[in-house]
């Protein structure tokens, strides 16, 4: 069972390396097994990530912040009550907006090769 935290810490370079594998197209479920096997000794660390992940994807593609919190709320409903599932949705999309907001505030700076430039 998952269990509501009052702070919830993730690495930014474990969300991007998790963006990056859900970009791919890996399964989701697949995915929170694999990190699942790394986080052996806290279980629900995997489900976090892989939340403040999918929250972080929903919200840069531009859902609106009333839908991610209802795909949070949804994707543990079984396994909290009502008024947890509410509280854990709502850690987790704090943690993706931080995240959203760290990854706007220090853009990739690295000049982008034009389209037609001559190899």
């Amino acid at each position: 069972m998952l269990k509501s935290t009052s702070k919830c810490d993730v690495s930014d370079s474990e969300i991007a390396r998790i963006l990056a594998t859900l970009r791919a197209g890996t399964d989701p479920g697949k995915l929170t097994r694999e990190i699942a096997t790394r986080y052996a000794d806290n279980p629900g660390t995997a489900c976090r990530l892989l939340d403040v992940a999918l929250a972080c994807l929903w919200l840069a593609e531009g859902a609106p912040i009333g839908d991610v919190l209802t795909m949070l709320e949804s994707r543990h409903r079984f396994e909290l009550s009502s008024a947890a599932s509410r509280t854990y949705a709502v850690e987790i999309l704090w943690a993706a907006e931080r995240h959203v907001q760290a990854i706007e505030d220090h853009p990739n700076t690295a000049p982008k090769e034009h389209e037609y430039a001559a190899a």
